[in-house]
């Protein structure tokens, strides 16, 4: 019996040990390894760069055209298919007769080899096939190479054969559907290669197509929300539409999305630098504004920033006569007040209710763009409307969806395929971009904006969720990296690999993370990182500090001309120290954390030292996952893993936004209608009748 109680003993223990040492091997480790790896460095500014300007580099958008089309005919053509978009600035500059062979012959072997992301040039060559094919700019062989390329391009998912370009996101499926469009309204008689129809067909299917991504979009906004490049890739889609469609119906909805793309960026954007959450962003556009071709846009638009790019949206407006900036639309651009304060809605949740609501189905394949438009592809909803999509037009040649092929052919007859996506909670669910709640507080002298309480836990891709930003090098965000990678996410610096939850309440913010310790078994689960860690680029303020606390994390100061910034980790924090994060990066070892940002000005908090002074002497009291911060000036804040935010006892609202709600319209989420009014000035628009007011 003793024998026998010593043996099972042992048993236990064994069985103990091996389970303490399969946790400690699976488990989220929560250390924080300084990245060794080799990627290109943030960039920093150099002596002799153009300023970026906080006043309009000229008064009126005729003349900053003038300066944008000088500029870029002082830059070289580059001999690639982007010297197209170059050489049709300088064409309309006058300063030069034709296409340079060279970057045509790249961009027409491209599109023809359907390579990804091809549809970004078929755009433009679709702009200089209309500008200048019976002008005498373009040889008739140049012209020719052209029309063929696009009577030989696929241009939807749905048309037979293969093509690398991925086509099914937001902009993509503007960017295809227009091109489509007005390829089929120039050449109504030519048959189209790839799939045998006439130019006419094409254009009656892509007119359905368009209207509908107009009117969804106007209604729900843009799952891919404040994006940098792919604002500037749907805008690109929507002038072409506004400069070449011939149905009014089409012409002047074109005409009010890019309106309501105006206003978003306007109100979103600090000095010309979209520097807001994102629902879709990468690595060197969140952390600089150099490079930055929406910048270069608004520079065009608006006037603040710089001209520093060649890039769609801009010589699609450059180059076009047909979009009249609203003189309203101009003044908000322009307008910095003391305080806006801007609340958003975009997107919609993927539910079946949702759905109903907007007229589609989770099940149905006529509507399979949409949610993959929204990053939507495994999920539990969706996932057997990706199978049955891939499987009717015949997707499987795309190597992401391979996978999914190998399980649906067992799983799918069985009606398995949403439990399987439960269970196994694969990577590609982290894609979604389903509806966000965001808000924006901006100063002359700072801006800071967050997704509110946006998917906490679940994994991420590209969404960035929070940032504060004074300036274009200048700007602080933390996140819980998903892998070492900086290319697609989630990546280093590229959203999360877990969100965090986020509430904002004017100008203070708190993220709280939580961090799963094991990852779902199977394969189909990236493990995240144990640790979180904060931008925060010294060489890019005038001053910073550090006063640490008490329990060993502690805020950290930065300050640019008259704007501040405070950073709170709750855990112990360290910097980098070495490789190209050294003086940038702060890592925070944990699956918990509490960061809290703070941001002021001169003119309401007085100096740096007083900011600092009062910011970090406000008692913070955290138990686990709570945390109550009396903030300076703002309030008692609280906030927690769950439960409301509240702001001296009362609650903070942090769902259910209006589309948008600022002190230059208000507008109902799902609303067809809106009123922009400014300075004398206003803009109606009105999508169910198609009718636009300039006033």
């Amino acid at each position: 019996m003793h024998r026998k109680f010593i043996w099972f003993v042992a048993g236990i223990a064994v069985v103990l040990a091996g389970g303490i040492a399969l946790d400690r091997a699976t488990a989220t480790k929560t250390q924080w390894p300084q990245a060794h790896f080799e990627y290109a460095p943030t960039k920093h500014p150099r002596p002799g760069d153009t300023p970026f300007s906080k006043t309009p580099i000229a008064p009126t958008y005729a003349e900053r055209r003038r300066m944008y089309l000088a500029w870029a005919s002082q830059q070289p053509t580059p001999n690639e298919r982007g010297g197209v978009m170059v050489d049709l600035l300088k064409m309309e500059a006058g300063t030069i007769k034709t296409l340079s062979p060279g970057a045509l012959n790249d961009a027409l072997e491209f599109v023809n080899a359907r390579r990804d992301p091809a549809d970004f040039t078929v755009a433009y060559l679709v702009r200089a096939y209309y500008l200048h094919h019976d002008d005498g700019l373009l040889a008739p062989a140049q012209a020719e190479g052209i029309r063929k390329a696009l009577l030989d391009y696929k241009y939807g998912l749905d048309e037979p054969g293969q093509s690398e370009t991925i086509m099914w996101t937001e902009n993509h499926r503007i960017l295809g559907h227009s091109s489509d469009y007005l390829v089929g309204q120039m050449f109504p008689d030519a048959i189209f290669s790839n799939d045998g129809r006439t130019g006419r067909q094409h254009q009656e299917k892509a007119r359905g197509a368009v209207l509908r991504w107009l009117d969804f979009h106007a209604r729900a906004g843009t799952a891919e929300w404040d994006s940098v490049p792919y604002y500037n890739m749907d805008l690109a889609a929507l002038l072409n539409l506004v400069e070449f469609a011939r149905d009014p119906e089409i012409q002047v909805r074109a005409t009010m999305m890019v309106d309501l793309f105006l206003f978003d960026i306007a109100v979103n954007s600090y000095y010309g630098q979209l520097g807001t959450s994102h629902g879709r962003a990468t690595t060197d556009l969140v952390r600089s504004a150099e490079g930055d071709n929406l910048l270069n846009f608004q520079t065009l638009v608006f006037g603040h920033g710089r001209l520093q790019s060649v890039d769609m949206a801009s010589t699609m407006l450059a180059t076009g006569k047909l979009y009249a900036i609203p003189p309203v639309l101009e003044a908000i651009g322009q307008d910095m007040p003391e305080e806006l304060i801007n609340y958003e809605r975009h997107s919609i949740p993927l539910t079946a209710e949702a759905a109903a609501k907007y007229g589609l189905s989770l099940t149905d394949t006529k509507d399979f763009e949409l949610w993959w438009g929204m990053g939507a592809f495994t999920n539990p909803s969706v996932i057997n409307l990706t199978y049955d999509t891939a499987e009717k037009y015949h997707l499987w040649y795309y190597q992401d969806l391979q996978p999914l092929r190998t399980m649906g052919r067992v799983l799918r007859p069985l009606g398995l395929m949403p439990l399987a996506s439960r269970l196994l909670s694969p990577d590609a669910n982290g894609g979604v971009m389903s509806e966000v709640n965001k808000v924006t507080y901006r100063t002359p002298d700072v801006m800071l904006s967050t997704a509110q309480d946006y998917r906490p836990g679940e994994k991420g891709y590209q969404q960035h969720i929070w940032q504060a930003t004074l300036g274009p090098y200048a700007v602080v965000f933390a996140t819980n990296p998903g892998s070492y990678d900086l290319g697609e996410g989630p990546g280093y610096w590229t959203s999360n690999g877990r969100m965090p939850r986020n509430g904002q309440y004017r100008n203070v913010l708190i993220s709280i993370y939580n961090i799963q310790r094991h990852v779902t078994p199977g394969g189909f689960e990236t493990r995240p990182y144990g640790f979180t860690h904060a931008y925060f680029p010294k060489w890019a303020f005038d001053e910073v500090v550090e006063v640490p606390a008490a329990e060993g994390g502690g805020w950290i100061f930065g300050r640019v001309a008259d704007g501040y910034v405070g950073l709170y980790s709750h855990l112990p924090y360290q910097w980098a120290t070495s490789g190209r994060e050294a003086g940038q990066e702060i890592g925070a070892p944990g699956l918990q954390n509490i960061w809290i940002c703070q941001v002021g000005r001169k003119t309401t908090d007085g100096t740096f030292q007083a900011f600092i002074q009062k910011v970090s002497q406000a008692p913070i009291d955290v138990n686990g996952l709570q945390v109550t911060y009396h903030a300076p000036g703002t309030g008692t804040v609280r906030f927690g893993w769950t439960g409301p935010l509240t702001v001296d006892g009362k609650e903070i609202a942090l769902h259910d936004y209006p589309r948008w709600d600022n002190r230059y319209t208000h507008a109902d989420f799902g609303s067809e209608r809106f009123h922009f009014e400014f300075e004398s000035k206003g803009l109606d628009l009105d999508f169910q009748s198609g009718l636009r007011s300039v006033h």
